[in-house]
This record gives C-alpha cells, sequence and structure tokens, in this order.
C-alpha cells in the first residue's frame, strides 16, 4: 500500500488538468493498488476572524481539513497556478501554509518533519534560539514563500487541504 505522500506525488505529476471551482481546486483523482486518493485545496480570504497561524490551523480543522502540507515542488507550482489563477488575497499579505518553526526545526501542523521548503535562499529560517516561533505562508507578491512570528502584524489568508474522497 503506497503512502499519502507517495499518492500525492503521482496525482501532481500526472498530466491531468484540475477542476478550479470558485476557490476551491480539486487535484486528479489518481488509483493506485486498488485505493482512492483525491486532493481537495480550499484558498481563504483573510477576515478578522481568522488573525494568526493557530486559528487558522483550528479553522481548517472545523472543516475537516488542514493547513496545507506542500510535498514537492509539483504541488507547489500547482499552488502557485491555482493561487495566480485566483487570488483571492483581496487586502492580504498572503496565505499561511502548514508549516511550524518550533524547537529549532520547521514541521508541518500534523507534526511530521517538513523535507520540501521552498524559501528563499532554499534553506527556511533556521536558528540557534530553540525557543523561536514562525509560521510558513506564501506571499501575495510573486507567490514566494516566506515565514512570520506569531507577533507579526501581516494581514493573512490561508490554504486548507484535504485528501480525503
Amino acid at each position: 500500500m503506497e503512502s499519502v505522500k507517495q499518492l500525492k506525488e503521482e496525482a501532481f505529476s500526472s498530466h491531468n488538468a484540475a477542476v478550479f471551482v470558485s476557490s476551491v481546486a480539486v487535484s486528479p483523482l489518481s488509483t493506485t493498488s486498488g485505493n482512492r486518493y483525491c486532493q481537495k485545496y480550499e484558498i481563504l480570504r483573510q477576515s478578522s476572524r481568522v488573525s494568526n497561524w493557530e486559528e487558522a490551523n483550528n479553522e481548517c480543522k472545523r472543516k475537516r481539513m488542514s493547513l496545507v502540507k506542500v510535498d514537492n515542488m509539483e504541488e507547489d507550482a500547482f499552488l502557485r497556478t491555482f493561487l495566480d489563477k485566483e487570488n483571492p488575497g483581496n487586502n492580504a499579505d498572503g496565505w499561511f501554509i502548514g508549516g511550524k518553526y518550533t524547537n529549532g526545526r520547521w514541521t508541518w501542523s500534523d507534526g511530521s518533519p517538513m523535507i520540501y521548503q521552498n524559501f528563499p535562499g532554499g534553506n527556511g529560517f533556521t536558528s540557534m534560539a530553540q525557543e523561536v516561533t514562525n509560521y510558513a505562508f506564501i506571499m501575495k507578491s510573486g507567490y514566494a514563500w516566506g515565514y512570520v512570528s506569531p507577533f507579526g502584524t501581516q494581514r493573512m489568508g490561508y490554504i486548507c487541504e484535504s485528501t480525503r474522497c
């Protein structure tokens, strides 16, 4: 049985086009070893109800989704294309994704290590200070990755993801 990560990689490397509906994208459906694999993204605008990464994470969970976990360069490119096409940012500076830097390392909101990173410079934020916390986001301008502190004043939307069919 293939892992979800392997299935995601297959879905994004296939040549099937994604279906765009409003601010929701559904990736190509894959069937591997008799198992179906679905991918759904929802881009949510910046709002007064969600003002930080933790609140965005909780809102995604409320929807039975999670903040997006970008596993590879194909998925990253897919998201950039989706954001460029839809761009529901309005007055936002960008969109939170599932990356969190704490205890000296980057992890995704599910606790798994952030293997794929696309921060400027290629390495992401690293610090000798273990108590530093930062959150990953995709910038509205150019769709580059960045990170913000919990005390940042940026206005952020967020991207939720579901892998359930």
